[in-house]
């Protein structure tokens, strides 16, 4: 009894492996590729009074610094109208500047964040390095810079739009050494918001953001809402060497 059962195992065991045989388990030896994500191109749409603006024709990218806690200083007491702006010497205002432009809309926007220059093979380095650069592009809501191009104080976003064939800023469009009719606090119910930031597989990144902020004409401080801003951004950073 013993014997007939050892034989049966060793049939079945026999049929088993020929059973494999004929058919083999598949094995995927392709592996998962990442998706391919593409650049995006670049557009924007917001609407002022009631008037929609689209622009996606031409854009442009550009990156420099500015200096930070700036003050007005008179060389001459007796000469009010010559002045000079200076800042701390010890930290930057980095901008990156995007354009997007077509026929009757614009939009200018900038990414702002203050750092300390930084030495190296005895230069001064004023660009920020990839690591530290990124981080003004996490997904999240940004403040709008009130004092750019007067204190530059405040990290943030800056943006310089079109409407009606004017030109509108989200900030006091004098310099320093004039007066301002802006409160500060002026876009506390403005939003500037990051809802995706992507690498792209050939290189660079895509930005998507939404958008309200109240704007100021050029020249007289007028002021009006911005809503429904919708934004989407290729670019590849200049940043320092590391």
């Amino acid at each position: 009894m013993k014997k007939s059962t050892f034989l049966y195992s060793l049939l079945l065991l026999s049929a088993f492996t020929s059973c494999q045989k004929d058919h083999p388990v598949k094995v995927d030896t392709t592996g998962n590729k990442p998706p391919v994500i593409a650049a995006v191109h670049d557009s924007v749409s917001y609407t002022v009074d009631g008037k929609t603006y689209m622009a996606n024709s031409y854009s442009a990218y550009s990156s420099g610094t500015e200096q930070v806690n700036q003050k007005v200083i008179f060389p001459d007491s007796k000469n009010l109208s010559n002045y000079e702006l200076v800042g701390n010497p010890d930290s930057v205002l980095y901008f990156q500047r995007n354009t997007i432009s077509s026929d009757g809309a614009s939009l200018q926007v900038l990414f702002l964040k203050k750092y300390p220059k930084w030495h190296k093979n005895d230069g001064i380095i004023y660009f920020p390095a990839l690591k530290d650069l990124l981080t003004q592009f996490t997904i999240g809501k940004y403040p709008y810079a009130e004092d750019f191009e007067r204190e530059n104080s405040e990290n943030g976003i800056a943006m310089v739009i079109s409407a009606n064939g004017r030109s509108y800023a989200s900030y006091s469009p004098f310099d320093l050494s004039r007066p301002t009719q802006l409160k500060p606090g002026f876009q506390k119910n403005s939003t500037f918001e990051i809802i995706s930031f992507t690498r792209v597989t050939s290189g660079g990144y895509n930005l998507e953001a939404k958008f309200s902020a109240v704007v100021v004409d050029g020249f007289t401080e007028e002021q009006k809402k911005l809503e429904n801003g919708y934004l989407r951004l290729y670019f590849t950073p200049f940043v320092a060497a590391e």
